[in-house]
């Protein structure tokens, strides 16, 4: 059963009014609440809405207001009255607790209130997706991937802690991964004042819950956070998900982060870190934020930032510029052909500013830039300036460069408005690597060139791609009648015609499909709507990444549509592996994490 699909029914629907908040649509929902996305019609802005709602207690009236459900198994109206009443309270400390915090790593409460015979908080809305989706869609994930999510969630646990919190249920779940790469804590629910004389309540997250959080007596401190996180990095590092802490007590049979991670990619430093905070004992175990800091201090001090060049309207040839390319690398960069994806951005930014203030301007814009690819692999990017602003070259991927130049706009509006704009250029064609002789890497090649001739063609905040960049995806992905608008060909500067299309955000699955231009032809088809979603099929997602790596979330939404069972969805993406091991391998582990679906 959907787990969800009780939480929708009992959901408040779009358009009503709570105080000044109307609904627009609902977010998500668990066994005690409900989140909305919501509309603040007074200061005209988006929020989440969270909604105490524990379906097992209540009901919702025709007025849309929630009352204690009578009778029953659960021992009649007073006992349900007050285990409702309880939970009401808990879900106003976590109000309380959240609202006294102020760091950008936990979710920021604007306000809470009671209303409708409930309770809801209001929070700051976030863009981005759940960690446990950003993970597989970003694996395999390096040390300085692991470092960009550890940091800053260590860095706003430390502020928890200090205040006398703890939060209790740090999970891949509850961690949001932003537009821009930074992470952000969620869900305080089980968060509770260290006290040593109070009774925790029982919160189990099996696989990332200690030992102590197994029964009520147990000696919670900041080192059952940290033993969490320690859990959700193993994840991330390893793929797989820990076993529960209770199983590991007497004989622990869980292979450890240093014999399934890899310390060329992650470093031995943080392989040994994670074993130290997953720790039976909580005595053995980093005691503080602080001491785990210091046992990855190593880590931190490796390089993880991105220098990206900031170019000027004059000199150089856009065939051949500077470089950054992976950085981090001891070896030799050396020459390559390849056939790459070429971003190129422009940012656009009304006359008569002074040259000072554009130099600051253009700074900015390559620390955005730098900020929207922190989720691509080092070796599969590199980025240049040039004389109309930056381009990279992605040498994965292809769907990862259209991702990225949609970003940096979105990131540059919701920033800026309509005060900055970007445009953006999108190609498919030859470039060539080749390091000068203080082995810096330039590009070259006509793929750079078309790219930014691509670009000259767009309007402020217009996201541009060529006919060969289109002729790709399209034969990659299902939904390229949605994602792109045929613009027709285009004749530059140097007399040379381009094809383009105009990309937008990928909407909601329509009723049908059009095949466009590039095929000779036009018809429209049904479009079949996927039958497989869930966390189920996001099992599979991950499993898969651990041996494609980006290219499963291409792959799963593809071969979802075509499936009628997660089994089938399962042989289907076995096909796309090399070799027999690898497909044993892929369907072992999905029997492993999902038994009884007939794998």
């Amino acid at each position: 059963m959907d787990p969800h699909a009780g939480a929708d029914a009992s959901a408040l629907p779009a358009g009503c009014r709570i105080k000044e908040y109307e609904i627009e649509r609902t977010l998500g929902g668990g066994g005690f609440g409900l989140t909305y996305l919501a509309h603040d019609r007074n200061l005209n802005l988006q929020v989440a809405l969270k909604e105490y709602y524990p379906g097992d207690l209540a009901a919702r009236g025709a007025d849309h207001a929630v009352r204690v459900r009578g009778g029953g198994a659960d021992g009649g109206d007073g006992d349900a009255a007050e285990r409702y009443q309880w939970g009401l309270e808990r879900f106003l400390d976590e109000a309380r607790a959240l609202a006294t915090f102020r760091h950008r790593s936990i979710v920021r409460v604007l306000r809470y209130f009671r209303d409708n015979g409930t309770a809801y908080i209001v929070m700051e809305y976030e863009t981005g997706e759940p960690l446990k989706r950003w993970v597989p869609h970003n694996a395999p994930l390096s040390q300085r991937a692991l470092l960009s999510i550890l940091n800053p969630l260590l860095d706003g646990l430390e502020q928890v802690h200090q205040a006398g919190f703890l939060h209790r249920d740090i999970k891949p779940d509850n961690i949001y991964v932003r537009a821009d790469g930074t992470p952000v804590l969620l869900d305080f629910g089980s968060a509770r004042r260290v006290s040593t004389n109070q009774d925790f309540t029982n919160i189990v997250s099996p696989g990332f819950a200690p030992f102590e959080q197994y029964h009520s007596q147990g000696h919670e401190g900041p080192w059952t956070d940290l033993y969490s996180i320690g859990a959700v990095l193993y994840w991330m590092a390893t793929g797989r998900k820990p076993l529960e802490s209770a199983a590991r007590v007497k004989t622990d049979s869980m292979p450890g982060a240093a014999a399934l991670g890899n310390a060329a990619v992650h470093g031995a430093d943080l392989l040994r870190a994670i074993e130290w905070a997953m720790r039976s004992d909580e005595a053995a175990r980093p005691q503080s934020v602080a001491e785990f800091r210091e046992a990855i201090r190593s880590c931190a001090a490796v390089d993880t930032g991105m220098s990206v060049p900031v170019g000027g309207r004059g000199g150089g040839a856009a065939s051949g510029q500077s470089v950054t390319g992976p950085s981090g690398t001891s070896s030799t960069p050396t020459r390559r052909n390849l056939l790459g994806t070429v971003l190129a951005l422009d940012l656009v930014a009304p006359g008569g500013r002074a040259p000072d203030e554009l130099k600051d301007l253009r700074r900015m814009f390559a620390e955005l830039v730098a900020s929207a690819l922190r989720a691509i692999p080092d070796d599969q990017r590199a980025t240049a300036s040039t004389p109309d602003g930056l381009a990279v070259c992605f040498m994965g991927d292809p769907e990862e460069a259209l991702k990225s130049g949609l970003l940096v706009r979105d990131l540059l509006t919701g920033r800026h408005g309509r005060a900055l704009g970007v445009r953006v250029g999108l190609h498919m064609g030859p470039v060539r690597l080749i390091p000068d002789t203080a082995g810096r890497l330039q590009v070259m090649g006509d793929g750079i060139n078309v790219a930014q001739r691509v670009m000259d063609f767009a309007q402020p905040n217009q996201v541009l791609v060529s006919r060969a960049y289109y002729d790709v995806v399209s034969r990659i992905t299902d939904d390229a009648a949605d994602t792109f608008s045929y613009l027709g060909p285009h004749e530059d500067r140097h007399g040379r015609v381009h094809e383009l299309y105009a990309a937008h955000p990928a909407q909601r699955a329509s009723t049908t499909r059009r095949e466009g231009p590039s095929t000779g032809y036009s018809m429209t088809i049904p479009a079949r709507p996927a039958l497989l979603t869930g966390d189920e099929v996001l099992e599979v997602e991950t499993e898969l990444a651990r041996h494609i790596g980006p290219m499963a979330r291409m792959l799963v939404r593809k071969e979802s549509a075509r499936s009628a069972t997660l089994a089938e969805l399962a042989q289907a993406l076995a096909a796309h592996l090399d070799t027999p091991p690898q497909r044993e391998a892929f369907m072992k582990a999905l029997r492993e994490a999902l038994p009884r679906k007939g794998f």
